[in-house]
């Protein structure tokens, strides 16, 4: 019998992702992984559906290790003016690695988690490919994992809606049934960032500058950790017409404005990239620059030191530095990193 580490977050997701695959044959352990305080709930919860679906259970307490390294990237990023991608980078570097740990530790043969993505196989290598739930896909927030995990992963609720999901939780008598989806930035706990920021930072320390639209000063700002770039609500600016955050400078503290009509950019330069497989050195691909944002038709050109170029077809408005570009051939993910620049 294989034996699989499943992580439980006391969701509804990951619930059905542990009885799916014991109703396979596999010998499930469920893993909750604590992160950040004021999880007492969630590990309730997962306890109690490991207890129901009578699998072996176990929580471990990475706080320590979460705080030093989503979290500390997370605060970095918006003092260095960058828009941060906590979920896809907590994947890379502390979800999935934790979990590889435990698979190691029980023996297990794979790792399976409740994202709505699936695994498959072409040309003889494994790859990420986007959920037929075209709502829930989340094939975008593991772009960085790395490419020898693929072998050991499983994604269960790959092809399935949510409806569905919740359909057999209910059936099987599962009190996380009707739980409410996670936040995207868990230990916000669905809380604004801007507020998060406020109390992680000394106040003595945020980068201040001036607003900066048309090479002229309009008014000082509260801080560049405050703001990001294509952002337009929430300026407290009022001028006469729509403005939006073009580019935070990291050194002068200053947030240069643009409008509307101003706001596209003909490519962007990735920064430590993450490739499946062995793509060429130049291919037509498509691009996600944000997680809700549809996919761009674009040109990759694989450059030295992890680097890379998207050329796109048409235009496309505020690329954040800092924020992930996913890369696809249609629905099959080939990799991503992080947006270092535009052009």
């Amino acid at each position: 019998m294989k034996r699989v580490v499943v992580a439980m977050s006391g969701g509804v997701d990951s619930s059905v992702t542990a009885y799916i695959l014991k109703k396979m044959g596999y010998d499930v352990v469920g893993v909750t992984i604590k992160m950040f305080e004021n999880q007492e709930k969630y590990l309730k919860d997962a306890e109690a559906v490991a207890k129901k679906l009578d699998i072996k259970w176990e929580m471990i307490d990475k706080t320590i290790e979460f705080q030093e390294t989503v979290i500390s990237y997370f605060i970095n990023s918006y003092r260095k003016g960058l828009t941060p991608n906590p979920c896809a980078y907590c994947n890379r570097n502390a979800k999935f690695f934790f979990l590889y740990n435990e698979m190691l530790k029980y023996g297990a043969d794979h790792i399976a988690t409740g994202h709505y993505a699936d695994i498959v196989e072409v040309d003889g290598h494994k790859y990420i490919k986007k959920s037929t739930n075209t709502k829930k896909d989340q094939s975008y927030y593991l772009a960085l994992i790395r490419d020898d995990l693929l072998d050991k992963l499983l994604f269960p609720l790959g092809m399935m809606d949510k409806s569905e999901v919740r359909k057999i939780a209910s059936s099987i008598g599962l009190e996380v049934a009707e739980k409410k989806d996670s936040q995207e930035v868990c230990f916000l706990e669905g809380g604004d960032y801007r507020d998060y920021l406020k109390k992680m930072i000394d106040p003595n320390k945020i980068k201040k500058g001036y607003f900066i639209y048309n090479n002229e000063r309009i008014m000082k700002h509260e801080g560049i950790e405050f703001y990001t770039v294509g952002q337009r609500r929430g300026l407290g600016i009022g001028y006469h017409k729509p403005l939006y955050v073009q580019h935070i400078d990291p050194v002068t503290f200053d947030i240069h404005l643009t409008d509307e009509n101003r706001s596209g950019y003909r490519g962007v330069r990735l920064n430590n990239c993450n490739w499946f497989g062995s793509p060429k050195k130049l291919f037509r691909a498509q691009a996600r620059l944000r997680y809700r944002m549809k996919d761009a038709n674009t040109l990759v050109e694989i450059l030295p030191d992890d680097r890379a170029d998207l050329l796109f077809d048409e235009p496309q408005p505020f690329p954040a530095p800092g924020q992930v570009a996913a890369i696809y051939n249609k629905d099959i993910l080939l990799g991503g990193g992080f947006i270092e620049g535009v052009f």
